[in-house]
């Protein structure tokens, strides 16, 4: 894109060149911090931090509800899943539906086929939002910062 960037701005006045160069190299420059970024933290420098929900759950409840449909379609771009601790490959799964319902905030975990779905459980049919995890020790470290993020206890229960 830089190429043909400077190629158009060959046939422009000397100070569109000095303008086209300078935003090309600052547009290098952006991506090279974004990399060097990603590398140390593993968090974008493009994204906002003060526009994300405190937890995925708050993002979750946030969602806007589209007519006709009974939850939201739960799908995070992949700087917003690092956002919140998750690997890009993360599955969302609605838990609506899924375990016994109970009477209070929990943190729950569901073996399921080809894994564990672990995430914040909604009484009396609330739902919540959950995260699809292949092995079990993933599972289990993602219940237990849930757990303490949110100071509810863990419920393993079966779907």
């Amino acid at each position: 894109m830089s190429g043909l960037v400077l190629s158009i701005a060959d046939r422009q006045p000397y100070d569109v060149q000095r303008r086209a160069v300078a935003a090309v190299n600052l547009q290098r420059e952006r991506e090279r911090d974004h990399v060097r970024s990603m590398r140390k933290t593993g968090n974008p420098v493009d994204v906002e931090y003060r526009d994300k929900p405190a937890t995925l759950d708050a993002w979750y409840r946030a969602q806007p509800v589209k007519p006709g449909r009974i939850s939201p379609r739960l799908v995070l771009t992949t700087d917003k899943k690092r956002l919140y601790g998750l690997p890009a490959s993360a599955r969302l799964v609605d838990l609506r539906g899924m375990g016994d319902e109970v009477d209070h905030w929990s943190i729950a975990v569901f073996p399921v086929l080809h894994g564990y779905v672990v995430g914040v459980k909604a009484p009396a049919g609330g739902g919540g939002v959950g995260v699809m995890w292949r092995k079990s020790y993933k599972a289990s470290d993602y219940a237990m910062r849930l757990s303490v993020e949110h100071g509810f206890p863990i419920q393993e229960r079966y779907a």
